[in-house]
This record gives structure tokens, C-alpha cells and sequence, in this order.
């Protein structure tokens, strides 16, 4: 059945299904729900970056699904190794970094402003750990090359299914994604309410690094069997 007016190139069946899944998956704690988790903790600002990044990588994904090349990086255990420990590397890099933040005597109260300059380059460095976290993740790269394609009609154009299940797939994860950044962005701050205000921002520099330092070791431990 062709399902007209929202998705006229694929089965509703098909696309609905995707939908599930994908939400599914979305709401599921993961590297991804993790990275936004602790930078939303410290400022909404740093969330949203974080969200951009994991979406940027997986229009990568998208990209690289409706070629060949998807499907000989799919195939490529030598591929998974690498991008698995360099993203790794880079990620335990940047959560050794906040935590020797955290003991840093600079460290400020959570009602302070970054100076701009500071914060555009915080910006950039959480969206390309974001990036890095989601293109070094084996079972991103599993589901967006090699499941993926099973979503798609061979016998219908490939790049207005590809467009449908991109669009399907970014509005609601960003929308989730945000939604736990914003959760621990109030927890955050309802905890300052009470008067936990003196060690705050070093204590979400921890939580920051410590949640760096679990996305590296989630990204190592997932393998292509998991």
C-alpha cells in the first residue's frame, strides 16, 4: 500500500515502522543521550550544540547509505576499529580535560556569563565531540549502512526515500535529544535553588568528564556483534 499526501515514495507500513524504531532508539540512553545529558547539565547553550553534532554525523550516515560506499564501510572490520578507538581517544581527551577543569581555581558559579569568545570556542569543541562520539559509534555505524538500506525500495527512487527517512529521523531525535538536555539543564538548577551553589560548576565540570570518559569506554565496548 502507497500511503498518499506524507510519504507518497514508500509504503506508510515501511514508514511507520521506521518511526518506531527510530523513536525507540532516540528515547533509549546511549553515548548520544549521554554526551547532550552532561553538557545540558551545565547550560542549554552547550546542549544544543551537542545535539547538532550528533545530527550533522548521522547526515553523514544518511549520505553514505544511499551509495556504494556505505555498504564497503559497512563491510570493513578494519574501518569499525579505527573509527571506534580514534573517536574513543578523542572522546577520553576531552573528559580528562573537564575534570582538570574542575579543580581549576577559575572555575565559576553557574549565574556567571562566559565571555564570548569563550563561549563560541566551547561551542565548536562540544559540537565536534558530538560529531566525533556518533561517527566513532559501531552501532550507529551498523544501523545507518547496513540496516538503513533495508528500509528502502529497490524498485522506487532512492534519494526521496532517503530524504523522507532523514527528515523522519532528525526532527523527532533532535527534539528528544534537546528534551534530555533541558531536563538535566533543570536539574541542574534546581539543585542551585536550595543554596548548592558554591561548588556547583565544578561539580557539573565532573559530571561533564566522567560522562565524556563513559562515552568513550561505551563506544569501546560495543563490537559488531553486540
Amino acid at each position: 500500500m502507497i500511503a498518499y499526501g506524507i510519504v507518497p515514495t514508500m509504503s506508510f507500513k515501511t514508514w511507520f515502522l521506521f518511526l518506531v524504531m527510530e523513536g525507540a532508539l532516540s528515547l533509549s540512553p546511549g553515548p548520544a543521550v549521554f554526551y547532550v545529558v552532561s553538557q545540558g547539565a551545565r547550560s542549554l547553550t552547550r546542549a544544543w550544540p551537542a545535539t547538532l553534532g550528533i545530527l550533522s554525523a548521522n547526515a553523514v550516515y544518511f549520505t553514505l547509505s544511499a551509495t556504494s560506499l556505505g555498504a564497503l564501510i559497512a563491510a570493513s572490520a578494519r574501518f569499525f576499529l579505527i573509527a571506534k578507538w580514534a573517536g574513543a581517544a578523542y572522546l577520553a581527551y576531552l573528559g580528562l580535560k573537564a575534570l582538570r577543569g574542575a579543580g581549576a581555581s577559575h572555575a565559576v558559579d553557574l549565574t556567571e556569563q562566559e565571555p564570548h569568545s569563550a563561549a563560541g570556542r566551547d561551542r565548536r569543541q562540544i559540537y565536534f565531540g558530538a560529531l566525533t562520539l556518533q561517527l566513532s559509534n559501531p552501532k550507529a555505524l551498523l544501523f545507518f549502512l547496513a540496516l538503513l538500506p533495508q528500509f528502502i525500495d529497490a524498485h522506487r527512487s532512492v534519494a526521496p526515500q532517503m530524504a523522507i527517512l532523514a527528515a523522519t529521523s532528525m526532527l523527532p531525535e533532535s527534539c528528544i535529544l534537546m528534551g534530555y538536555g533541558w531536563l538535566a539543564h533543570r536539574a541542574a538548577h534546581a539543585s542551585a535553588s536550595f543554596g548548592v551553589t558554591g561548588g556547583m560548576n565544578r561539580w557539573l565540570s565532573w559530571i561533564e568528564g566522567i560522562g565524556l570518559l563513559g562515552c568513550a569506554t561505551l563506544v569501546l565496548k560495543f563490537s559488531r556483534s553486540d
